[in-house]
């Protein structure tokens, strides 16, 4: 007899209440196949699948894809279907709401890289995994381990080893791209877009052009020429336009002291931020708060100025 469960991403007719954001199980050898129907809703959960013994298969959209062992199967937040095992298999599979999925990857430095990993389907198995699987089970375990019976720092362990996960995932996937397909990734408009994406994800942390450049994985000089070619401004007027078009917005739309929006953009020091500020809107963040109430027709720098 098929043993079924199912994995739903938020409510349905079905399910009395939604997954935690972060789900894991073992399975272990059985007498009968098992299945799980995943079904995504608003709450979009990104699923993965490990196979350590015997074999699996997944449906999705009307096709059937196998699995061997050892292997895993990544299906992203916009996929729904049916992951299957045989009798007698064993592994791990593993669900995570997107926005947790987001917040742990988005403070790597390898941040933009594991999104696009995580967005696509991934199938590894045997000599794909070769160097990996064993830590790749060893993350899995230690999430179920920690869901089932938490500790002292149980919440960060969870997410280390997700990113964890991720970061594998990505070698995974990496390993098998040509070095000119991965440099060419790395000119003109491509290199600039991920760069865009990347501020996106970082303006608020304060890093350093260095730091962005090592992420997207070119030197400093060759990430200020494509910007400067791609946008007409130098990366840090890029970021720094970005702070500003936030700062703007926060200032016209919150009634926060104008410490705190300073402090939750990543300014430390109150008066940094107001010259900061000053330096590109001649005016301190108070009066240019005041003015705009004054004149609600102002809104400041439209999001289409910032690249």
């Amino acid at each position: 007899m098929l043993e079924t469960a199912h994995i739903v991403s938020g409510p349905t007719g079905f399910v009395e209440k939604p997954l935690p954001a972060l789900h894991a199980e073992r399975f272990a050898p059985g007498l009968a196949p098992r299945s799980w129907t995943i079904r995504q809703s608003v709450a979009r959960r990104p699923h993965l699948l490990v196979i350590e013994t015997r074999r699996g298969t997944a449906t999705m959209r009307g096709a059937t894809v196998a699995i061997q062992s050892p292997g895993l199967l990544w299906l992203p937040g916009d996929h729904e279907g049916t992951l299957e095992v045989e009798a007698g298999a064993q592994g791990y599979l593993i669900s995570v709401s997107d926005d947790v999925l987001t917040r742990t990857v988005a403070g790597s430095a390898e941040a933009l890289h594991l999104r696009r990993t995580i967005d696509r389907l991934v199938l590894r198995e045997g000599a794909q995994l070769a160097t990996t699987f064993a830590a790749i089970t060893e993350s899995c375990s230690t999430l179920v381990r920690e869901l089932n019976t938490p500790g002292r720092g149980s919440a960060t362990m969870t997410s280390s080893h997700v990113l964890l996960l991720c970061l594998h995932l990505w070698r995974s996937v990496i390993s098998e791209e040509a070095p000119d397909d991965a440099a060419q990734r790395g000119d003109g408009p491509r290199l600039v877009g991920n760069f865009l994406q990347m501020v996106e994800l970082h303006y608020r942390d304060g890093w350093p052009i260095a730091r962005y450049a090592a992420a997207l994985g070119v030197t400093d000089d060759k990430l200020h020429a494509h910007c400067k070619r791609e946008k007409g401004y130098s990366p840090r007027a890029i970021v720094h336009q970005r702070l500003i078009h936030e700062a703007c917005m926060r200032l016209r739309q919150l009634d926060l002291p104008v410490e705190q929006i300073g402090y939750g953009l990543g300014f430390r020091d109150p008066g940094y931020f107001n010259r900061f500020f000053r330096k590109y809107q001649n005016a301190s963040p108070g009066a240019y708060r005041r003015r705009a109430r004054l004149d609600p027709s102002q809104h400041g720098p439209s999001y289409a100025a910032w690249p």
